[in-house]
């Protein structure tokens, strides 16, 4: 299955924002290269696309399909966020309310989301400069997470 089938197989409204290459990341495409930009088959802004669904939410911006150079597609799920300590209650947060999501309502990107490797599978980017202290308890619970956090995201 590709991310494009995934996006339309998941439920309305999600199903009719799917968009080709990085078109859906709005302003924040110049956040996320690859090096050949035909492996990003897709893209979906999912913060836009369930705000009327999830109005209380702490929901999740962007995902990406990606093809690697070996092996299947992928989905890469991508937050765009200010990096500081008292974020990363909020961004950890959005990362639990996508995993759920994912888990309750959209099977096939979940299956794409579990062929990623774990450092790209879910993407914090820094929308500014990282102030997280690496001796504060954040910096900590943010490392045990397992979820990185980037200037970028630079993709083969």
């Amino acid at each position: 299955m590709t991310f494009k089938e995934a996006v339309e197989a998941a439920p309305h409204p999600v199903r009719e924002k799917y968009r080709s290459g990085k078109q859906a990341l709005n302003g924040h495409r110049n956040r996320v290269n690859c090096a050949d930009s035909r492996r990003l088959t897709g893209s979906i802004d999912l913060d836009s696309a369930l705000k009327r669904e999830h109005p209380h939410a702490t929901r999740w911006d962007y995902g990406l399909g990606y093809k690697p150079p070996r092996g299947r597609e992928q989905a890469i799920w991508v937050e765009v966020h200010s990096a500081t300590t008292g974020e990363v209650s909020k961004v950890l947060d959005k990362l639990q309310w996508l995993k759920d999501w994912l888990n309750g309502e959209a099977e096939d990107l979940k299956r794409l989301t579990d062929r990623a490797g774990a450092d790209i599978r879910y993407v914090w980017i820094a929308s500014g400069k990282v102030r997280i202290p690496s001796h504060m308890p954040q910096a900590r619970r943010l490392n045990q997470s397992g979820l990185p956090l980037k200037t970028r995201l630079e993709l083969t």
